[in-house]
């Protein structure tokens, strides 16, 4: 049959879903799920896209129903329901089969049982993403928790009898998902050693995509042959290479996992995640000029990867280009405006070149993306002490602590900028449950010192400088703060002492000499006048 004789028609848009058809009046049905797109949003619909198989399974002789995603819902909204019943009424007197990669992989098991399909087709597919299920699968953000999976059928138990093939990467976490697959379906797992997620470029490249579909659909697939010729077809990819330079990098071998990947790169110059890898290498071994080179190759290859930009900003930081550095995470947020952590890193860039109102929005859309994130509410209060609106610091920093009550450092900083605002009583509060959480960090003694000395208690300042240096007896600037306490609670003659281990420890530094000969001038002074 020739493509003209192919006919395409739009059978439903709704909010969340969409199918096209394009019937060629044959005894088999395909029906595609697309795949999880991390550019858009889990609750605001994006325009809706061209669909998984765009018309391509039909040329193959089966007759295709795309279901498309204006949002990664997971197949989970109610209006899939209406798309089966579509499905079924107009795939009468065929056969079908399910298909779909990653969260579209799931759905192409879970809803072949309401289809009755015959066979399913699901590349690196998901068994459960919802926070607490049996796989614990943090890669994609919160939708685990946001979404209800109502519609999960293979996790409820209807897919039982539902057949299929589930062809997926055992080094990822994809391998904890196929097991729980194989054990709630009558599946076929295929493990692809180097497929990584999707495995569907792995699969492409090695079989061919529209081969595998054909040969399953039409009942021809054999499984022993699809094992010898992926083998034959890997060794000449890029694949061995970029696997082998994942494995030196987690061994520390970086020299050698640079050179691994520039072979992996100059056998595939057309996928850009290869030279993204590579100046990934680079970066993390400080050659930035080689790092840049290689993001701005994968962005030749690939002007849409928003995180090629972002490593761009992490270059130009480095080499003290603010302005180039803010540009580029600007362009990486043009690609993925939905991204906490580019407004994150966004945020921080303007704070570096003092361009505070816009950190501060830049922040609080991080935050209004992902509320959770302490470490956003610490970066906000820090915007906030810079402009020394101290109320607000105080405010952003105690919604950090209680969301990551645990930690010493933020309990610190709240008592600064509690210092800062003249709050001494909560100042020493925060600082003495800092202290209380770490108890072996000096630092935080010290700056409990300064909230002593700020309300002219300098004995307890003293005090706790002495705790420090039990901690830290080498630090000469310690010795030199314990005198200084001193000299102001009036213990000449103990801080003389503790000036001249300051100088000791510190012997070609000139303020602790400066400051023992001053506090020896007031002794001698205070003998004179005693004697007099």
């Amino acid at each position: 049959m020739q493509k003209n004789e192919i006919i395409h028609e739009e059978l439903f848009v709704g909010r969340d879903l969409a199918l096209d058809y394009h019937d060629g009046g044959f005894p088999i049905s395909i029906v595609t799920f697309e795949a999880r797109n991390k550019y858009i949003s889990a609750t605001e619909p994006s325009p809706f896209e061209n669909g998984y198989g765009r018309g391509i399974f039909a040329q193959l002789g089966l007759n295709e129903f795309l279901v498309k995603r204006s949002r990664n819902h997971w197949y989970q909204t109610d209006e899939i329901e209406k798309v089966i019943d579509i499905i079924k009424e107009r795939a009468q007197g065929t056969s079908i089969v399910t298909y779909g990669g990653s969260m579209g992989g799931m759905a192409a098991i879970s809803l072949a049982s309401k289809l009755n399909a015959k066979t399913f087709i699901a590349l690196s597919p998901l068994y459960d993403i919802e926070e607490g299920g049996e796989v614990q699968d943090d890669r994609w953000g919160d939708e685990g928790r946001i979404i209800d999976f109502k519609h999960n059928y293979i996790r409820n138990g209807d897919c039982k009898d539902s057949q299929g093939y589930v062809f997926y990467c055992p080094d990822t976490v994809d391998v904890e998902h196929a097991r729980c697959i194989e054990r709630m379906t009558n599946a076929t797992v295929v493990p692809l050693e180097y497929g990584g997620h999707p495995v569907s470029f792995f699969l492409n490249d090695t079989y061919k995509l529209k081969r595998l579909v054909s040969e399953i659909a039409h009942g021809e697939f054999d499984l022993n042959n699809f094992h010898n010729v992926v083998k034959t077809n890997t060794e000449l990819t890029h694949y061995p290479h970029e696997k082998k330079a994942s494995e030196l990098s987690r061994i520390g071998d970086y020299d050698d996992a640079i050179i691994s990947m520039r072979t992996a790169s100059s056998m595939n110059p057309k996928i850009a995640r290869l030279p993204f890898r590579l100046g990934e290498l680079l970066l993390k071994v400080g050659r930035l000029q080689e790092a840049e080179g290689a993001f701005l190759q994968a962005l030749e290859t690939d002007p849409t990867m928003a995180r090629a930009h972002l490593r761009l900003s992490v270059i130009h930081e480095r080499q003290q280009k603010i302005p180039d550095a803010i540009r580029a995470t600007r362009r990486a947020l043009k690609l993925a405006p939905s991204k906490p952590e580019f407004h994150l890193r966004l945020g921080d860039l303007l704070r570096l070149a003092n361009r505070l109102p816009e950190a501060e929005s830049s922040i609080s859309k991080a935050i209004q993306l992902k509320p959770e994130s302490s470490n956003a509410h610490v970066r906000l209060s820090y915007v906030y002490a810079e402009l020394e609106r101290w109320n607000d610091a105080i405010a952003a920093m105690k919604q950090a602590i209680s969301l990551s009550p645990d930690k010493p450092e933020y309990q610190l900083r709240l008592g600064e900028w509690q210092l800062m605002a003249g709050e001494l009583l909560d100042a020493e509060e925060s600082m003495a449950k800092a202290i209380e959480m770490s108890p072996g960090n000096s630092h935080y003694l010290v700056r409990l010192s300064y909230v002593f000395a700020a309300g002219k208690d300098y004995a307890r300042s003293a005090s706790a400088m002495q705790k420090a240096l039990a901690i830290s007896p080498d630090r000469s600037a310690y010795h030199l703060r314990h005198g200084e306490c001193l000299i102001k609670a009036g213990e000449l003659e103990a801080a003389e002492t503790s000036m001249r281990q300051a100088v000791r420890l510190a012997p070609d530094a000139q303020r602790p000499k400066d400051r023992l000969r001053a506090v020896q001038a007031a002794i001698g002074r205070q003998r004179s006048k005693a004697s007099a």
